[in-house]
């Protein structure tokens, strides 16, 4: 269920009115201002906690489907060629599968192409993709296509 802002409005509308109702039957002597500035903050404070307690727990429930829904798989791409960039390997990829980035690595000193990189696609089945995708012919060169391993760092 979601509930939007003019929602969190009237229930904080129904929490000033019952704070007006509180103060001014507190004591007989009440003064308007203190009223009002009484029931304005109850709804300057209601209001933003109750939009965020229910935007907080329907977007998560939102990111928990869409990933649900599609798997994204870092696929190592060896033998590229040096001349290749970022957008046409993406243009490549993307005629077999979703492609959501890819880094093509390069050395640090000259900067120049490594001839490999890493791509992010959406992928439900990571073995049949690999099997399409290796070995296949891309500006003359034969693509070597493996998952992608996780980057080990050094902690001693």
């Amino acid at each position: 269920m979601k509930v939007g802002f003019i929602q969190c409005a009237v229930i904080s509308a129904v929490f000033a009115v019952a704070g007006y109702l509180v103060f001014s039957s507190a004591s007989l002597n009440t003064s308007l201002p203190l009223t009002v500035s009484a029931s304005l903050l109850l709804s300057g404070i209601l209001t933003p906690w109750l939009a965020s307690l229910f935007n907080s727990s329907t977007s998560v429930s939102d990111k928990d489907n869409a990933s649900a829904a599609s798997d994204v798989t870092t696929l190592y791409v060896g033998n590229l060629p040096y001349k290749a960039n970022e957008d046409a390997v993406k243009e490549y990829f993307k005629d077999f599968l979703p492609v959501h980035s890819v880094r093509l690595m390069k050395d640090r000193r000259t900067g120049k192409r490594k001839g490999y990189g890493f791509i992010e696609v959406e992928t439900d089945d990571v073995d049949g993709t690999i099997a399409k995708l290796n070995d296949s012919i891309f500006l003359e060169r034969t693509l070597k296509v493996r998952p992608a391993k996780d980057k080990v760092t050094d902690q001693e």
